[in-house]
């Protein structure tokens, strides 16, 4: 009787660690294909008529109210605009770059929110964000010299709020390289 004790227990305890790698395996597994959820929900544009997220209201914010007044990317004074709209990586770049006398851009012709000129910018659309657990991407669609243009914002959520990492313009330049 002692020993069929001992054997139930040991075969208990075979068991039940045998079913916790499995449960554990399969979280793995879930995890997975969240993040693979993710990446791919990033790839897929949503439609005009997707519901509205903080990332793209972010990015309508600074299209629209600060894109002729307090451009954060014209600031060179007062810090707090740039961080209120960009990571903290893109924002040390975008005020290094403005404290230094001669950036590569001079912003006072072009506008590093569309990499063109104020005069050759009308009309502008902010889409709804594509979000993938903490990472978005927002297109913003605007007219320049009568011709459609679509530049592509990237965003990271950080300590539970959207900051904008990087902006893609047409050509392919990058706001964090032309800010190097």
């Amino acid at each position: 009787m002692h020993i069929s004790r001992s054997v139930l227990f040991l075969l208990t305890l075979t068991f039940s660690c045998q079913t916790k790698s499995h449960q554990e395996a399969g979280n793995e597994k879930t995890g997975a294909a969240i993040q693979q959820d993710s990446a791919s929900s990033l790839t897929k544009r949503p439609g005009p008529d997707a519901p509205r997220s903080a990332a793209d209201r972010l990015v309508r914010a600074l299209y629209f109210e600060h894109n002729v007044k307090e451009n954060p990317l014209r600031e060179k004074k007062d810090r707090s605009l740039i961080d209120q709209f960009f990571a903290k990586p893109t924002a040390d770049l975008i005020w290094n770059d403005a404290q230094r006398g001669t950036g590569k851009i001079n912003r006072a012709k072009i506008n590093l929110l569309f990499n063109a000129s104020d005069e050759a910018v009308k009309k502008i659309w902010v889409e709804p964000a594509a979000v993938g657990d903490t990472r978005a991407i927002v297109y913003v669609t605007f007219q320049q010299n009568g011709n459609p243009v679509e530049l592509k914002v990237d965003l990271l959520q950080v300590s539970g709020r959207w900051r904008i990492t990087d902006i893609i313009y047409p050509d392919g330049k990058q706001l964090t390289t032309l800010v190097e």
